[in-house]
């Protein structure tokens, strides 16, 4: 991996992580806002399709990695 590929994936795993932080951020705030009641959980198919889509990005990731 050249050194501007290096910075690249670097920049984008920043990104990434920064994406992350402030989706924690959101859920966080979202809880102490109104703690939630057992009719506003979200839904297990919601929950499964975001973590779906994640491991996909994941996946994605890994395979980037491979090809460096």
């Amino acid at each position: 991996m050249s050194e501007q590929q290096a910075d690249t994936m670097g920049a984008a795993m920043v990104r990434l992580e920064a994406a992350l932080d402030r989706l924690s951020r959101a859920v966080e705030a979202c809880r102490a806002a109104s703690p939630p009641s057992e009719g506003d959980m979200v839904p297990k198919a919601a929950v499964a399709a975001l973590a779906t889509r994640l491991d996909a990005t994941i996946a994605k990731l890994r395979s980037l990695e491979d090809q460096g």
